[in-house]
């Protein structure tokens, strides 16, 4: 990947995460606020879901802060896991804080302390929900547009956001008659938050542990060897290490086992530059002479 690609997808993290933790920490003390003013566990959960959005983009901007680091001596393949290991931590808060509004609203029913019902409430989170569907859409656009991935997952999370906020001011217009409303929809915010944080921690500790490349990425792989060299017959063995933008792939060529030691050291070389040439991958080829049907994966 370019030098310029990787600094037009760091403004466009900075821009997306400082102006996502403003709007956020605004939707945030207005909905905690009324959510205090009229006693509403739903309404302070959401107010924390919201929240979850402004840590979601601050981690983007740490992350982003660090991968941009070039590498050094201790760490010779950069620093682009800095962004895992802040999205697992988030996802842990995130899951401590969905469990502690999921005894709270528990709690609630049991006791049955019902809502006191105000169209301020229902008028804040209507704003809440307007102003999130916007920056979810503001937040897609340039996340597509530089081709960054964690902007674009951002602007998921503030969808998600949007939803439950929307469904909330709709449910506690319709069901302002029933006491137990406003537990049951804290129990719902509150799995909804539990579930982002579930998804925040599998993704991250999937990259940290090390996940096996998607089909479309072997695809790619394997058609750029074939347009490089036709020749070869397996192709075998690969792996896919990712430090944030860096990526490092190594797999095992069968060649003609009547090629010379240099020759195929030509294709060895051939094909790391091909690789890192077309898919910006840091390619380490390992060959071997091989009996097996052409084109062969596994």
């Amino acid at each position: 990947m370019s030098s310029n690609g990787m600094k037009a997808r760091q403004k466009t993290a900075y821009l997306e995460g400082f102006v996502s933790i403003l709007v956020n920490t605004v939707l945030f003390i207005l909905k905690y606020y009324v959510g205090v003013m009229f006693n509403s566990i739903a309404v302070i959960a959401d107010a924390f879901h919201t929240l979850s959005d402004s840590l979601t983009s601050l981690v983007l901007i740490i992350g982003y802060r660090i991968a941009g680091k070039p590498p050094d001596r201790e760490h010779p393949f950069g620093h682009g896991r800095a962004e895992f290991i802040g999205g697992l931590v988030i996802g842990v808060l995130l899951g401590v804080v969905g469990a502690e509004f999921t005894i709270s609203s528990i709690e609630k029913i049991v006791s049955k302390l019902s809502l006191t019902y105000s169209d301020i409430i229902v008028g804040v989170l209507l704003l809440s929900t307007i102003a999130k569907l916007l920056l979810t859409i503001w937040a897609y656009k340039i996340g597509k547009k530089v081709d960054s991935q964690p902007v674009i997952a951002d602007a998921w999370h503030h969808l998600s956001d949007t939803f439950a906020t929307g469904l909330l001011s709709v449910a506690i217009f319709i069901g302002r008659s029933y006491w137990w409303i406003d537990g049951v929809l804290g129990l719902i915010i509150s799995g909804l938050i539990m579930f982002t944080a579930m998804e925040v921690v599998y993704g991250a500790s999937s990259e940290l542990i090390g996940k096996a490349p998607a089909s479309k990425e072997l695809e790619k792989l394997v058609k750029v060897i074939k347009e490089e060299y036709p020749n070869v017959k397996r192709i075998h063995h690969v792996h896919f290490h990712r430090y944030g933008d860096h990526v490092e792939v190594t797999f095992h060529v069968d060649l003609p086992g009547n090629i010379t030691l240099r020759e195929a050291h030509e294709v060895a070389t051939r094909l790391e530059n091909a690789v890192r040439r077309k898919l910006g991958y840091e390619a380490t080829v390992h060959v071997e002479p091989g009996e097996y049907s052409e084109g062969h994966v596994d």
